[in-house]
């Protein structure tokens, strides 16, 4: 399960970066369960400065970056573009 202050939730679901998964779990867009609370560990550790680097943890926290950025962004655009289709009257 992912810990979360209820600034940092708030603020990772104004910019669409937590969703649910099919067990209720949150996890980050385009992450597992599994893959969010080991990407949490790994960055809480990157930054108090204690992951281990030669391991091969940095090029997997890297590559779940790099797709939970896709799937953030995919969210987004498919929320644009649902706007875009329908415009509200003022």
């Amino acid at each position: 399960m992912l810990t979360l202050q209820p600034g940092a939730r708030a603020y990772l679901s104004r910019i669409r970066a937590l969703s649910t998964d099919k067990n209720d779990n949150d996890v980050f867009v385009g992450m597992t369960a599994e893959e969010s609370i080991w990407y949490q560990n790994y960055a809480n550790d990157s930054f108090g400065g204690t992951a281990n680097r030669s391991d091969g943890s940095q090029r997997k926290y890297l590559e779940l970056q790099d797709r939970h950025e896709s799937a953030r962004l995919q969210v987004i655009e498919t929320e644009h573009q649902a706007g875009i289709a329908r415009p509200t009257l003022e």
